[in-house]
This record gives C-alpha cells, sequence and structure tokens, in this order.
C-alpha cells in the first residue's frame, strides 16, 4: 500500500508512461497532421486573444470605436462599448463615469445621477462629484433645496474641496455653503485662505469673526482686508465699488469720519449718475451707523442728541429715500418731541420744515401711529406715500397702520408690506416683522414663521416677534417650540426692561 501513496513511485509511473507514449506515436505521418496541429494553434491562440481582456489589439479596437462614437456623438455606441470594457474590468472607475456621461447624453439624467451618487458614495470620485455639483446645484437656490440635498451639497463640495484645495472656485462654493449652514467655525480658515486673493472675503472673515466674539482677529483681518481694498481704490479711484468697500471696513472698525469722507470723495469722482446715487445711499446707511454707535453711549446728553439731529439733516439731503434715514428721522423727531431744549427744538423743526413734503407726512403719520391714532396715521402715510412711492419705509409704516385699524383690509395691508421689502434692498427686520405680524392676523401661521424668525435679530422687535412665534407654533402643533419661545419672550421683555 505504501507505494500508492508514495510520490516518487508516481513520478516513475508517469515518465514509463509518457515514454511508452512517445514510441506508440507514427512519426513518418506527422508531416500530414501539420496542417491541422498549426490550425489548432492559430484557433487557440485566437480564442485566447479574443477572450482575454489584456489584449494589446482588441483594447485598441474598442478605444477606437469608443472615440469615434464620441466625435459622432453617437452615445448609443459609446454606451455598448463602455459596458462591454466594464463587463471585463468591473472596477475600473474611468469606464464606469465615462457609462454615466454616455447616458446623461441619452437623457437619461436621472439614472445618470444615480451612478455618479454609488462612484461618490463608494469611490469618491472627482469627476463624479464635479458632475453632480454642476448638474444640481449650481445656480439653485438655498432656499429651495431640501435637508436631503443640502446635507449632499455640503458632502460634494467637502469631497472637492478635500481633492482640489488650491480650487478658488470650490474654495468660494464651500465657504458660502458653511456659512450658510451657520458652520461659522469650519467657514473661518477657509474664508482666511481666501482673503489672500479676494480682499472682501478678508472682511467676510471679519464679521463672522466678531459673531464669534473673537474680537482680535476680527479687527486684524479687518485691517488687512482695508489695506488691501485702499490700495485697489487708489489705482481706481473712480471705481465706485471699491470705495464701497472700502468704507465698509471703515464702518466696521467704527471709523466712522473715515468712512463719510471716503464715500463723499467717491461720489465726486463717480462716473455716472446711477455710481452717484449709490454712494449717496451708502452715505446715509454710514451715518445711521455712526447715529446707532452715538446711541449706544450710557451718557445720552442734549450735545449728542443735537448732534445727531445735525447729522439727520445732512442724511436727508444727500439720501432722502434712504429707508433707515427716513426711520430715523421719524424716530428721533418723536424721541426728541418732550425735549426742552431750545436748541434740539430748533433743530428738530428745521429737520421737519427742510424736509420734503413727503417726509413730512411721514413723520406726521408715524407719530400718529405711535400715539395709536390710525385714522390719522393712514392718512398721513398715505399721503407720504402717493409723494414717495418708492420710500419703503413709509410703505412699511403704513401696512402697520392699516393693520392695525379698526375695519382692518389686511389683504392690502399685506401688498404694501409685500411692496415695501421688494423695493428695499437688503430690506431691515423691520419690514419683515410688519409682514409676519400680517400673516398671522391673517391666520397664514407657517408663513408668518420666517419673517418673524428674522425680526428677532433687532432687541427692540425680539419679545413681540417670540410672543407671536409662540402663538404660531401652538396653532401648528408644535408644542415645545411654542413652550420655548414663549419663554424667549418674557426673558426679551425684561431685558428691554432693564434698558430703559
Amino acid at each position: 500500500m505504501l507505494k500508492y501513496i508514495n510520490p516518487l513511485t508516481w513520478l516513475q509511473w508517469i515518465g514509463q508512461f509518457l515514454y511508452l507514449w512517445m514510441l506508440s506515436i507514427r512519426w513518418r505521418d506527422v508531416p500530414k497532421a501539420m496542417p491541422a496541429i498549426v490550425l489548432v494553434i492559430v484557433l487557440s491562440t485566437a480564442a485566447m486573444v479574443a477572450w482575454s481582456d489584456d489584449s494589446g489589439w482588441r483594447n485598441r479596437l474598442m478605444k477606437k470605436q469608443l472615440a469615434a462614437a464620441w466625435r459622432i456623438d453617437d452615445f448609443e455606441t459609446a454606451e455598448l462599448v463602455l459596458r462591454r470594457q466594464l463587463k471585463f474590468r468591473p472596477d475600473d472607475l474611468e469606464v464606469a463615469f465615462n457609462l454615466a456621461i454616455a447616458r446623461d447624453k441619452q437623457l437619461e439624467h436621472d439614472e445618470a445621477l444615480e451612478m455618479m451618487r454609488h462612484l461618490i458614495e463608494g469611490w469618491q470620485h472627482e469627476g463624479a462629484a464635479r458632475f453632480v455639483l454642476t448638474k444640481q446645484y449650481i445656480g439653485k437656490n438655498w432656499a429651495d433645496l431640501s435637508a436631503e440635498q443640502r446635507d449632499e451639497f455640503g458632502e460634494v463640495l467637502q469631497l472637492l474641496h478635500e481633492k482640489t484645495p488650491q480650487d478658488n472656485r470650490i474654495k468660494q462654493l464651500y465657504a458660502d455653503y458653511l456659512i450658510v449652514s451657520e458652520k461659522l467655525e469650519k467657514a473661518m480658515p477657509i474664508l482666511e485662505e481666501l482673503a489672500l486673493t479676494h480682499p472682501m472675503r478678508g472682511f467676510q472673515a471679519a464679521a463672522i469673526a466678531r459673531r464669534l466674539d473673537r474680537f482680535v482677529t476680527a479687527n486684524r483681518l479687518a485691517e488687512q482686508s482695508l489695506e488691501a481694498v485702499k490700495k485697489m481704490s487708489q489705482d481706481d479711484p473712480t471705481n465706485a465699488v471699491l470705495a464701497l468697500a472700502v468704507a465698509q471696513n471703515q464702518l466696521f472698525l467704527k471709523r466712522y469720519a473715515d468712512a463719510i469722507r471716503t464715500i463723499k470723495d467717491a461720489s465726486r469722482a463717480a462716473k455716472t449718475p446711477e455710481h452717484a446715487a449709490k454712494l449717496n445711499q451708502a452715505m446715509g446707511d454710514a451715518i445711521v451707523a455712526w447715529i446707532g454707535f452715538i446711541e449706544e453711549s450710557p451718557d445720552d446728553t442734549p450735545a449728542d442728541r443735537l448732534r445727531i439731529l445735525m447729522m439727520l439733516e445732512f442724511a436727508l439731503k444727500t439720501a432722502p429715500n434712504n429707508p433707515r434715514v427716513l426711520t430715523l428721522v421719524a424716530d428721533q423727531v418723536l424721541n426728541t418731541l418732550q425735549d426742552d431744549d431750545a436748541e434740539i427744538a430748533r433743530r428738530r423743526k428745521a429737520l421737519i420744515a427742510g424736509s420734503a413734503p413727503g417726509i413730512q407726512h411721514f413723520i406726521e403719520g408715524t407719530s400718529a401711529l405711535m400715539k395709536d391714532d390710525v385714522d390719522d396715521a393712514v392718512m398721513h402715510l398715505t399721503i407720504a406715500k402717493e409723494l414717495m412711492p418708492h420710500s419703503g419705509a413709509i410703505l412699511n409704516n403704513l401696512a402697520v397702520a392699516l393693520s392695525s385699524r379698526t375695519d382692518v383690509d389686511l389683504q392690502q395691508a399685506l401688498k404694501i408690506a409685500n411692496l415695501a421689502i421688494e423695493q428695499t434692498t437688503n430690506a431691515s427686520p423691520h419690514f419683515y416683522e410688519t409682514r409676519g405680524q400680517i400673516l398671522f392676523k391673517m391666520g397664514e401661521h407657517l408663513e408668518a414663521v420666517p419673517d418673524l424668525t428674522r425680526a428677532l435679530k433687532i432687541p427692540e422687535l425680539a419679545p413681540v416677534a417670540h410672543q407671536t412665534l409662540a402663538q404660531c407654533y401652538a396653532q401648528l402643533g408644535q408644542e415645545d417650540l411654542s413652550k420655548e419661545h414663549a419663554a424667549a419672550a418674557e426673558r426679551a421683555a425684561a431685558i428691554a426692561e432693564a434698558r430703559r
């Protein structure tokens, strides 16, 4: 038995078999069999080549077919070739990517997107990520994206940023995504990188740093941005956009006099009336910001109030249609009505008398509104609207007055509130609060929530906005959110009372 499991014995038997088999061949007849032998060899070789994916000539042939198909936009043929390649090379990512492109070219967009997403999820494919970004998200509004789409948008941008960290376009898109998603900590380093080549991104980074309470970093970034933009403005002194960028940085750094001087010089050098008008509007905003800074001072002196009235006189002459200026004029006139200082009274009267008739009616209407004289408010504000139909502040206050009447016409009030927002660039939270309150009174609780949420940014609006939001969420069945806003309303009211 041992010989049957001995490998040496088996080798001996195999050798004997081969020797005897060779002796049995009729070697004289071998030449006659040569054609058959050659044919078998050729056919075997051809079969091996045909079924071998590593065949050079076969690959070249398929590549040639694919190139020809792409060249003449024959995407059906291209798809056939690509599917055949993918059959032999299922892990070839470029073949899979090109197949998805071919499907997209044949208007099978959904299938192509799913194939691209598979490449992203499984292999972090850069080309697929760029495809999804371009097809799904470039040119779309953030508000139109669902929560799932926003997450995918962020994942695609993060992947592309990691793959191509020097791509400025992707870097900018990713920074914007992080900002709108309130992921400010992650946005900061990207914005600081962008600031090296895009100075206004430095200003944006400064604003975010201030929101994160990094005041030293905020000032450093704003200073860097200011120096860079100032140099650009000096090289192109008639460029209104650059001048506004310089002023914006100066306002951020609380250099109000410098900002106003910058805007004034740029206004003199403006190339077109449109540029001059834009600069005048910016002048009004700068003065409003300066007045806001003055009012933050704990010491409210007659000299400060007088100074504010004088600044508003200049603002009204420069930007008579600026809604922020108009609102502040009305507020200051109303706030100083009880002031006995003779010079302040004189300036207040001069401010009203020197104003256009539309502004005078606006002040009278707003005063009446604050005194709850709704009918008088509606009359004056309606006249002001006819005299100054493009003033957002007038339209907003008129909407408030109309929605406060006993015989309320909420549809008309809503129409005017919408007009105030549409006609005002960067409408203030006050305008949205007005529309939100009107929508709430109309029973449109879900539509009112976004507008009232915007109003929370303004401390004096926050108590009522929180209170109305609490009622909205209660009507929508969101009891937890309703309780949160009710508690926030009490806190905001306490803070407002402490400030008085």
